[in-house]
């Protein structure tokens, strides 16, 4: 999930959700997993060694558990997605493959993507077992095409020794904008801003759901970039730049590639990240780190990072797929992840673990989920980052107003959503 750098309400709400979407998994007639046979093949992008390692020995336990079946592992260093398209393209995608949450739309519509629910059904593994928006972002009238893996949100990790340094209460939950300002303001000194504030869509698009304003309209149609509420959001995003108690990583030279370094190397107080940050943050003993929710505007806004498996529509070993995809989902598996810290668990049964409550940090991010929205923007989810990252950099540099940049990105986005 570190790749990700730039979404709890589990119960009644979820499962509302859940039976108007179908719910899978109702009959599991004739069907005898140990008598499946074949090779599949798997391929997702490549992580850290030891994410890795939790992967590939979750492969192994696999076969243990299913020797008829062999799993023929693909990692793709770098550019997965891209390679991914070519191999649909020419008929040799894998099997079983990740699928962003930012290309699941259009994967859906292209139907390059097996329907999951008759083999759901054939395991008894219900729709319901799932955060309802996370297993909604793989699903397109009543089809399923894919089941989240794990997810992210976003919380404000902060260096505790800056704010008892500055003599400024360390941020809870209850934090609001004016909270996050003031104190950015004071733990600004010498060489250490208070905040980073990235040309990040990412990291902007909190701030506007937290105002009550969209990104794009909810059928993806329209851009609302010019709508007074993401205007006025956009305008406090950058205000910290503007004032100095902000800035982002581009600005602070050699060695600071993202927000994660400004705060493992001493450059920032403040950085809004996910559980990625946490297993990079122990490379950095030295800082007394903590985690806390977003701080709210008008009302608490986040966004939600999932990655589901999914299955080629042109498998020839379907049952072997789906066994491979439903034991790499299951809750055992799960709970695995969730202990490593890599990753939050997408299984609704996994929401009161203990863990949550000996890791705090992962717990502000799993808690974010209850409020957050998917980091996506349909098919065109691409063209729309990169028009809100220009403006975002634009502002930040000095080149343009906020109104003059997001009416410029307003029409680029609108222009991306009719193609």
């Amino acid at each position: 999930m570190r790749r990700l750098r730039f979404g709890l309400m589990l119960g009644v709400a979820s499962t509302m959700l859940l039976a108007a979407c179908g719910g899978g998994g109702t009959s599991n007639q004739a069907f005898d997993p140990t008598t499946i046979t074949g090779t599949v093949r798997l391929s997702g992008w490549t992580s850290s060694p030891s994410e890795d390692k939790l992967l590939t020995d979750q492969v192994a336990a696999f076969e243990a558990k299913y020797p008829k079946i062999k799993v023929a592992y693909e990692p793709v260093p770098q550019d997965f997605t891209t390679k991914l398209k070519a191999q649909m393209a020419a008929g040799t995608e894998p099997d079983v493959f990740y699928v962003e949450l930012g290309e699941a739309a259009g994967f859906m519509q292209k139907k390059v993507l097996l329907d999951l629910r008759p083999y759901m059904a054939k395991t008894s593994t219900n729709a319901s077992d799932f955060a309802g928006p996370l297993l909604g972002a793989f699903k397109q009238g009543d089809g399923i095409y894919g089941i989240p893996k794990d997810f992210n949100t976003l919380a404000l990790f902060y260096n505790k020794d800056m704010f008892k340094a500055a003599g400024v209460s360390e941020p809870t939950k209850d934090w609001t904008w004016q909270d996050l300002q003031t104190a950015a303001k004071k733990l600004t000194t010498g060489s250490v801003y208070g905040l980073m504030t990235p040309p990040d869509v990412a990291r902007w698009a909190p701030f506007v759901y937290q105002n009550g304003g969209q990104v794009v309209s909810s059928d993806f149609s329209k851009s609302m970039l010019t709508d007074p509420a993401t205007i006025e959001a956009t305008k406090f995003y950058t205000s910290f730049q503007k004032d100095g108690s902000g800035t982002y990583p581009a600005k602070l030279g050699a060695g600071i590639g993202w927000a994660g370094d400004a705060l493992a190397k001493g450059r920032a107080a403040m950085v809004m990240e996910g559980g990625w940050l946490i297993p990079f943050m122990g490379n950095y003993p030295a800082i007394n780190w903590g985690a806390v929710e977003l701080p709210r505007g008008k009302s608490q806004g986040n966004l939600f990072f999932t990655v589901g498996y999914s299955i080629s529509a042109r498998t020839k070993v379907p049952d072997a797929s789906w066994l491979l995809l439903n034991y790499l989902t299951s809750l055992e598996n799960q709970k695995v992840v969730l202990n490593s810290g890599f990753a939050l668990p997408t299984r609704v049964a996994l929401k009161d673990d203990p863990f949550f409550s000996a890791h705090p940090a992962s717990a502000a991010i799993f808690s974010g989920y209850a409020y957050a929205k998917p980091f996506s923007w349909g098919i065109h989810t691409g063209k729309v980052n990169d028009a809100v990252n220009a403006a975002l950099e634009r502002i930040l540099l000095g080149k343009q107003s906020v109104e003059d940049s997001l009416k410029q990105a307003d029409k680029e986005v609108n222009d991306a959503l009719a193609g």
